[in-house]
């Protein structure tokens, strides 16, 4: 059998001759100048797919079709026809050669001799300068475009309406007053996204396409600068790793380009609920699987950064935990200030053994101002008690949620979970206040050295509120603290 190879992967292609039929029929035509004969049965034909990878379906029947020995000649219109890549081409070239099949194309000659390949690396080169070339051209017309202000792609954003003769975004009221009502509630009533949430449907406000408004939509819009003003373009593009996956990456911060829209928030309410969103979830005990007594509460002695709790599993299935200084960034583009990371396991202990030096040689006043007051265990009391009603209603509404769609069974388990382990830590408090009628103003030293489990420990560390700053280049530990 006699093969003919066809691919195109966009319309553009098909405008400039690139199209399906015209390969088609052009390799027909120049099979029978061959004098070989072919048919419909014989084309392999790739529709829509990229030339950067082999990962194509007819390509793939074709390479096994050889493999099988049924063909005997290859048929395609030009060698960027078979890939973009010129390593592609030569290994699909080789292949073919290698199973006694000939290959020809239409816009050329080729043969196995040393002349043949270096045809075939000079139109492998050409079009892959080709590509580049239009790669290049697109992007710079796109840039400028974003720096005169416009929107490089059309797309549409709850809040605003599409504005075709001047590429940009146009605010639309009903939907912007809706926007404005979800910043309100989140900076003055400090609820939640899921009681956001819950309130709109309450409220049968629903999004663009006429459905409840879902936690992670509610969430873009809080965090989105465009509803302060700014578009960003360019701070992310679109990398293809194969035939079927893209993965986004992010842009250097220098190549963002500012587009400016009409806001429908301040920038000032925008700023206020970042910093609440963050301050959230640095707070979130959802942060983290594991225990660290000290989470949020450690800083670098050498340079004043934070330290993170991480965290890694291994292949042994042991796990393993530490605390690690922040100054070389996420994506390392800082330079690490040469304090080594550090077991949590070992610091926290070391820690809490200093702070019980201190409670014992009562060196630090501050933790040990007894106060006798029944009324404080009352007010307590009534405190906890009203959090565990809230804590109750939250489990209500969770299962409502789940009920309704709004949340999957896993997120739910997550969420009933946490809210379990925070009744039976209030249930643990009640007992003990209920059954001891003194209380502290302070931290007493007995309730300091009564505490063993990591949530009583943790209790304490949070209310003393202090930070612990660690030196940990050379031994022994250094360790200074800061009320």
């Amino acid at each position: 059998m006699n093969a003919i190879y066809c691919r195109v992967s966009t319309d553009l292609q098909a405008e400039i001759g690139y199209s399906i039929g015209d390969q088609i029929r052009t390799c027909h035509e120049h099979a029978a100048k061959l004098g070989l004969e072919t048919s419909s049965s014989s084309e392999y034909i790739d529709d829509g797919y990229s030339g950067e990878y082999l990962e194509r379906p007819a390509l793939d029947r074709l390479r096994d079709d050889l493999h099988n020995k049924k063909i005997k000649n290859v048929i395609v219109y030009d060698p960027d026809r078979l890939s973009r890549n010129l390593t592609n081409q030569l290994l699909l070239a080789d292949e073919i050669e290698k199973l006694n099949t000939k290959l020809y194309f239409v816009t050329g000659s080729y043969d196995a001799s040393p002349e043949g390949r270096l045809f075939f690396s000079i139109r492998g080169a050409i079009s892959a300068f080709e590509k580049a070339k239009i790669r290049e051209r697109t992007l710079r017309g796109k840039r400028a475009k974003a720096r005169s202000g416009k929107m490089i792609q059309k797309s549409r954003a709850y809040g605003y309406d599409w504005d075709d003769e001047n590429s940009t975004y146009i605010v639309h009221q009903a939907e912007a007053a809706v926007v404005q009502m979800i910043y309100d509630l989140y900076l003055s009533k400090k609820v939640t996204i899921k009681d956001i949430a819950i309130f709109l449907r309450q409220q049968n406000i629903t999004n663009q396409r006429d459905k409840p408004f879902t936690l992670s939509m509610i969430y873009r819009i809080l965090t989105d600068e465009k509803y302060a003003g700014t578009k960003w373009s360019f701070n992310k593009y679109e990398k293809k790793i194969s035939q079927y996956k893209r993965k986004k990456i992010s842009r250097p911060q220098e190549d963002w380009i500012p587009i400016p829209i009409t806001p429908i928030v301040t920038i000032d309410q925008f700023q206020k609920v970042r910093q609440i969103l963050t301050e959230n979830k640095r707070k979130s005990p959802r942060n983290t699987k594991h225990e660290y007594l000290l989470r949020n509460f450690l800083k670098c002695s050498v340079c004043g950064y934070s330290l993170s709790a991480h965290s890694k599993k291994h292949s042994s299935g042991k796990e393993y935990t530490w605390y690690k200084c922040n100054s070389g960034g996420s994506d390392k583009s800082l330079v690490p200030c040469g304090n080594p990371a550090i077991s949590s396991l070992e610091i926290d202990e070391v820690v809490w053994k200093h702070l019980c030096t201190i409670i014992k040689n009562n060196k630090e006043q501050l933790l040990l101002v007894p106060q006798n007051s029944t009324a404080s265990n009352a007010g307590q009391i009534k405190s906890i008690k009203n959090h565990q009603s809230e804590l109750q209603k939250k489990q209500t509404t969770i299962l409502r949620w789940f009920s309704e769609g709004m949340l999957t069974s896993n997120d739910a388990e997550k969420e009933l979970n946490h809210l379990k382990k925070e009744l039976q830590t209030l249930s643990e408090s009640l007992i003990k206040l209920s059954s001891n009628p003194k209380s502290t103003a302070k931290i007493h030293p007995e309730e300091f050295f009564a505490a063993k489990s990591f949530i009583e420990r943790r209790a304490i560390i949070e209310k003393l509120g202090w930070k612990f700053y660690i030196d940990h280049r050379v031994a022994p530990i250094k360790i200074r603290f800061k009320v």
